[in-house]
């Protein structure tokens, strides 16, 4: 019935728009037949009623009209289990119907549709614009800046939900004067006669100076000749406080930071890992594994943004490990000096009489310190925008002509560089200086909506395309999350960004930067909600092993998934199912695949984070459906959730969201003191509530097959769980609403693949939603599925499809 339903639609929509008819004699008798005995006010199935909604159908209740197309159209409504169901034919007519009346309606929609639509800029946006703009990294998660964005379905760049609030106009106001006074600080006063030039900032410092060394100690090793020797050993948790050199920083800007340091790790157990932390600022600036022996020390390297003046950083050995609450866990003021000169008595002992590690430890020599750091390329820039000669007003047009153009997107108009040339011309009225006056020119740009949103369409006429200087802006955050480079400007100034081919040639360039990671990050971070990954953070009694590396690791895992799918050229089928996965020694331990790791390293002779590792038959993983991040992000740091797992599978997968549940219904039991029950048994009887039965018996097959993977994503065979007698084994078999059963989450995502072709079209919706900033609406379905087909004669590659959305028609539709 389906194919000839969907066979008679696509036949039909063309011409339904020319018949309109009437609700009552081509709907009206389908739905009284075979719908309002179900959707009602006295039954109301799944809380959905039919009888009330507009028969102003295309214009009024769109959602909920969409919704029966799909469900008549899919075959799902009516019920198989009803006695008298309509025929292929009258239901393909109701779709006909509803169809056409849709189309009808959006096309009075985009009628009536805003001359131009504005997207705000995302906050990572906001960032990468600014920083290939004018050169400078603002920070806009530090603590007092930017919020978190609004997300609509785990979109955070849908236009229609960011908008702006008085308080985003103030902070983008402080924001143009933090990041200007960086590009442009004060110009220091001519040096005096005799006057020497400040030394240039860095140099190196020992991990402790002398003068912190105890008098009685220092004279000691100075006699020894083994002052300059001294270390700084660090245990699991154990701070160092002292990276800062005597001078403070002297502007704000990018330091190049570098830590001689070794890392001993004890027998099978896991490497130390430094983390380098900003306590004012909150953030992290650097964490990595480190192995090296105490006589061959390594220097790790790292860039951060830091303000004037003295940071507070603190470095930690971010490993678990004995508590550090006991004298034992304590510095004594014995010099560290190595393993085999010892320490203080009452100190742990941090090695066996073998000089073996008992723990993870540091053993940090020296920093290093090197800036501010300006590339010529960001000192360019600068200098674009501000005139070479004090008090040349034509220059000064000039420069904030170029500044306004980029950050615009497009070329400013004259109307525009007037109105940013009195704001210049009124700073030098109230005298003040040449060069700040150009900065209040440049906060006027810094704080248009020309800047702040990407806009689409034109004031002076209708229009439902995209111009070049658009499709530019489309593409380069699309792929880039930033403003498009000087290429991407030439071909829009001369008018080449329509033509299919050169987008095509854009496409493949922009895809090979390595500014194109931001989009693997950025989409599958949204698609797959990992931001969700740690928000209930899992119980540490119950689960000690799970810390904050640990879950770095499991969403870096996914997002490096996504990008070896993307950039090997790779079919979405490895989305559902796979062979291999991209691990760093943490997770590879957490999955019990620490041997396929070590061979994996050893072929490839890759030392990076994360490499690709051949998984095992019997590893049960692959694809991204038992990665940790996603079966972590399911559950609620206690237990894991085999309703959430379902409804996150039937919204990434199949891009349908259930309905939410009926109110009053009383919660899933906690664990009984009688006999131990699994969850899935709990489950089972509290569906027996004829309200939840329906929703249930779609969802919970597709959150089953996985049972065998607690909260934080480990593989198990019982469940451990309060009550009498022993714990219970896991069941994940089930049956699929159509059907198809399986035995457990490997045959789960073979019938998945049997289905890829609604996967495919989900994937594309995904891809297009985050593209165009938009929901996708019933006028978009027909350019969807072009998009769709031609993803499924590539092979379903993710590649292709994401070049053939690029090249398509509705990539250049507002």
């Amino acid at each position: 019935m389906l194919a000839a339903v969907a066979l008679i639609l696509m036949a039909a929509t063309a011409s339904a728009a020319d018949s309109p008819g009437d609700f009552e004699k081509n709907l009206l008798p389908y739905l009284q037949a075979h719908c309002h005995r179900c959707h009602n006010g006295a039954k109301a199935s799944g809380d959905f009623r039919i009888d009330t909604l507009s028969r102003n159908v295309g214009k009024e209740n769109n959602p909920q009209w969409l919704e029966v197309m799909d469900r008549i159209n899919s075959g799902e409504m009516p019920p198989r289990k009803e006695p008298k169901r309509p025929t292929a034919a009258e239901s393909a007519k109701a779709v006909e119907w509803i169809a056409g009346r849709m189309r009808d309606g959006e096309t009075a929609r985009m009628a009536s549709r805003a001359k131009v639509t504005y997207n705000r800029l995302t906050r990572d946006e906001y960032v990468n614009t600014v920083r290939d703009l004018i050169g400078v990294h603002y920070d806009a998660r530090d603590p007092g800046n930017f919020l978190e964005d609004p997300e609509w379905h785990g979109f955070e760049r849908i236009g229609s939900v960011l908008t702006l609030s008085p308080s985003n106009i103030e902070k983008y106001i402080a924001a143009a004067e933090t990041i200007l006074n960086e590009a442009y600080p004060p110009v220091p006063p001519p040096l005096r006669k005799g006057q020497k030039p400040p030394e240039p900032f860095g140099g190196t410092k020992p991990a402790l100076y002398e003068e912190q060394i105890s008098e009685r100690h220092r004279e000691r090793l100075r006699e020894m000749g083994l002052l300059d020797k001294v270390r700084y050993e660090m245990w699991p948790g154990d701070i160092y406080r002292y990276s800062l050199l005597k001078d403070p920083l002297p502007e704000t800007g990018i330091y190049e930071v570098s830590y001689k340091l070794s890392g001993l790790r004890p027998p099978d157990g896991r490497a130390p890992r430094i983390k380098v932390y900003e306590e004012r600022l909150d953030r992290v600036l650097f964490e990595q594994d480190i192995v090296a022996p105490e006589d061959k020390p390594i220097t790790v390297t790292f860039r951060a943004h830091l303000p004037k003046g003295r940071p507070n950083i603190h470095v930690y050995n971010d490993v678990p490990g004995p508590s550090n609450l006991p004298r034992s866990g304590r510095h004594s003021d014995l010099p560290f000096i190595s393993t085999k000169m010892g320490r203080a008595p009452w100190q742990m002992k941090l090695t066996d009489e073998e000089g073996v590690a008992r723990y993870p430890f540091l053993i940090l020599d020296s920093v290093t310190w090197r800036g501010p750091i300006l590339s010529e390329s960001e000192r360019k820039l600068r200098s674009d925008y501000m005139p070479g000669t004090e008090g040349d007003m034509a220059m000064a047009r000039e420069c904030l002509a170029t500044l306004a153009r980029r950050a615009f997107r497009r070329p400013a108009t004259d109307a525009e560089m007037d109105g940013f040339m009195r704001i210049v011309e009124g700073e030098l009225a109230a005298k003040e200086k040449f060069r700040d006056a150009m900065k209040a020119g440049m906060t006027a740009i810094l704080n248009s909506k020309s800047f702040l949103f990407i806009s689409e369409g034109d004031e002076k006429s209708s229009r439902a395309t995209l111009n070049d200087w658009e499709i530019a802006s489309r593409l380069s955050y699309l792929l880039w999350s930033t403003m498009p480079d000087e290429e991407l400007f030439t071909l829009a100034e001369q008018g080449k960004l329509r033509d299919k081919a050169v987008l095509a040639g854009q496409f493949k360039r922009m895809i090979a930067d390595p500014r194109s990671r931001r989009f693997s990050e950025s989409f599958a971070t949204q698609w797959l909600r990992l931001r969700k990954v740690g928000m209930f953070q899992p119980d540490k009694k119950l689960y000690p092993d799970y810390d904050k590396a640990l879950e770095n690791s499991m969403v870096s895992e996914t997002v490096a998934f996504f990008r070896e799918v993307l950039e090997k050229g790779l079919s979405l089928r490895e989305f559902l199912a796979s062979d291999w996965s991209m691990l760093n020694e943490l997770l590879a331990k957490h999955y019990g695949l620490a041997e396929a790791y070590r061979a994996a390293q050893a072929r490839s002779g890759e030392l990076g984070e994360f490499i690709r590792v051949a998984l095992p038959a019997e590893s049960h993983r692959g694809g991204l459906l038992t990665q940790a991040s996603i079966l972590s992000l399911t559950s609620d740091g206690v237990r894991h959730r085999p309703v959430h797992r379902g409804v996150w599978v039937s919204e990434a997968i199949f891009g349908r969201s259930p309905p939410p549940p009926p109110a009053n219904v009383d919660p899933i039991a906690t664990n009984p003191a009688g006999p131990k029950s699994t969850l899935r048994q709990k489950l089972e009887a509290h569906v027996h509530d004829a309200r939840c039965a329906a929703c249930h018996s779609r969802i919970d097959p597709l959150g089953l097959a996985f049972e065998n993977f607690d909260a934080i994503g480990r593989w198990r065979t019982e469940e451990i769980t309060d009550g009498i007698g022993a714990n219970p084994k896991v069941d994940s078999s089930g049956k699929l609403a159509d059907g198809r059963e399986y035995r457990d989450s490997d045959q789960f995502k073979r019938v998945l693949l049997e289905d890829m072709d609604s996967f495919n079209a989900n994937v594309v919706e995904k891809l297009a939603t985050y593209g165009l900033r938009r929901a996708m609406g019933f006028n978009d379905r027909e350019k969807l599925d072009r998009i769709a087909a031609a993803g499924k004669a590539s092979g379903y590659r993710l590649r292709d499809i994401l070049e053939a959305l690029v090249c398509s028609d509705l990539f250049q539709l507002r």
